[in-house]
């Protein structure tokens, strides 16, 4: 847990917290700005210039091959995707973005407690390029659509950067 008002200001987080593994999740919060998430992962993606990605259920074909076009100048550039990674559109991002050996940031629109990561998000958890959060509690266990827009928003203040497709 996060407890000085330097690690809050410069996003830092404990070094063990970047190394571990385990999908036991910590709360983490900011103080300053009112938020607390519960977390795994490497936390210390937050200090880093965060890309938003937010997509709809349904976009065209040709938006999904051109963003996944960019994928590899993303991972290149060593940017830091932030997204929910729920549509299908967002899925196959985060799907090519870790098997690159990319980083991001999954915001749940739900509690953590169903959590269950796929081999990939646990290989990037493990080599701590992936960080899961949630601003919503454990009992929270369905994913609604004003949770989805929660999310959204969560994922738009995280983000320096947004790419809205």
């Amino acid at each position: 847990m996060m407890t000085t008002d330097e690690d809050h200001a410069n996003h830092a987080a404990p070094r063990e917290a970047a190394q571990r593994t385990s999908l036991r999740a910590e709360v983490f919060s900011e103080p300053k700005r009112g938020w607390q998430f519960s977390v795994v992962g490497n936390i210390g993606l937050l200090a880093e210039p965060l890309l938003g990605l937010i997509s709809s259920r349904e976009c065209p074909g040709h938006v999904l091959v051109e963003t996944l076009e960019r994928v590899p100048a993303w991972v290149a550039e060593g940017r830091v995707l932030v997204s929910g990674f729920h549509s299908p559109l967002e899925q196959q991002v985060l799907r090519s973005l870790l098997r690159r050996d990319g980083r991001a940031v999954k915001v749940l629109a739900r509690g953590m407690s169903r959590y269950r990561p796929s081999p990939d998000e646990r290989a990037a958890l493990a080599a701590a390029r992936l960080l899961v959060l949630t601003a919503f509690a454990p009992a929270v266990q369905r994913i609604t659509r004003d949770n989805a827009l929660a999310r959204n928003r969560l994922v738009a203040a995280l983000a320096m950067e947004l790419c809205v497709l």
